[in-house]
């Protein structure tokens, strides 16, 4: 098994804003991509991602030394790891491999990466650089973000062109990057361990093109929410709860949001349907980009419920 060590200096710091600056250009001044574009790209916004570097035996190219490089989902920061397996690859079988893809899957089969990190790998991120590792991360090109940047436009251009396929559940290969730092502060701020657990599962979802699942993950979410902001005007005194009853529907939550101390008008009424109807309207037959058009539209709902009802109603006291 390779073992990879973090590398943390100046070089690596260089490294990952250099080519996260090249990863953003590309992204912003080639594809325009923005707001819900740019849940293509696994590195956009406040995404953070761990790069890994390889190096291998190339038989082929002067000083005998490539580096197989690729990159992960992080939570918290930007990493650079690197793993030295000249050792492992200086082999006849490992240097009749041509391309990346087969080399990686050669190092995995033989069981010098491990399968579990080896199924987070982001597809589009699987690259070539030749050389030592220390002159590579030197000398980052923009080339190589490029590259990444658009494998990922392709394969999700290519999924939404078509139906969403039926598949065995669930899928291993992620395609689509939730930027979730967005979400943090939302999650923090309801301190709801049922609803958190909820919602993450409805964000895993969308990671995995699971948008009916999704959807219907989101529309429990936003009725969760609304009974949460109505239990929070109760605990300040207001008769929000009464008549609510055990199974409280949409329409329930919508009557009581008409009353004091919420007031919604006939337009904030009409958003919140809008938003709920959308889980109604994602089928199969749908294509891949039409159904996740309507995720976002869910997503950014319960974002607007929460910024326009949660916080007043933990400010509102009567």
């Amino acid at each position: 098994m390779l073992k990879f060590n973090k590398i943390d200096n100046d070089a690596s710091k260089n490294f990952l804003n250099k080519f996260h600056t090249f990863y953003l250009d590309r992204i912003q001044n080639f594809y325009n991509a923005q707001s819900e574009q740019l849940t293509r790209f696994s590195w956009s916004g406040n995404k953070k991602v761990m790069i890994y570097g390889i190096e291998v035996y190339d038989d082929n190219s002067i000083g005998h030394k490539a580096n197989i490089v690729f990159a992960t989902v992080a939570r918290k920061e930007n990493k650079l790891l690197f793993s030295n397996a000249i050792g492992v690859t200086k082999n006849p079988e490992f240097s009749k491999l041509l391309g990346t893809r087969k080399q990686l899957d050669w190092l995995i089969n033989q069981e010098f990466i491990p399968k579990k990190l080896a199924a987070n790998i982001i597809n589009g991120s699987l690259n070539t650089g030749y050389g030592e590792f220390g002159n590579f991360v030197d000398y980052i090109t923009e080339a190589l973000a490029n590259k990444w940047v658009d494998n990922e436009y392709k394969e999700t251009l290519e999924i939404e062109s078509k139906s969403v396929p039926i598949t065995t559940f669930p899928l291993s290969k992620q395609k689509y990057f939730v930027d979730r730092y967005q979400f943090d502060d939302m999650l923090e701020t309801i301190n709801n361990t049922q609803f958190t657990d909820e919602f993450n599962q409805c964000l895993w979802a969308y990671d995995q093109q699971k948008w009916f699942l999704c959807a219907s993950g989101l529309g429990s979410c936003l009725e969760h929410l609304m009974l949460i902001i109505l239990q929070n005007y109760a605990h300040n005194g207001y008769k929000t709860l009464n008549g609510l009853g055990f199974h409280p529907t949409f329409e329930k939550y919508v009557e009581r949001f008409r009353k004091e101390p919420i007031n919604i008008s006939s337009r904030q009424e009409t958003y919140l349907r809008i938003v709920f109807m959308a889980r109604n309207a994602i089928d199969h037959f749908n294509t891949g980009n039409t159904s996740k058009e309507l995720c976002d539209l869910m997503l950014n709902g319960v974002s607007s419920i929460f910024n326009d009802y949660f916080k007043k109603s933990l400010e509102n006291n009567k």
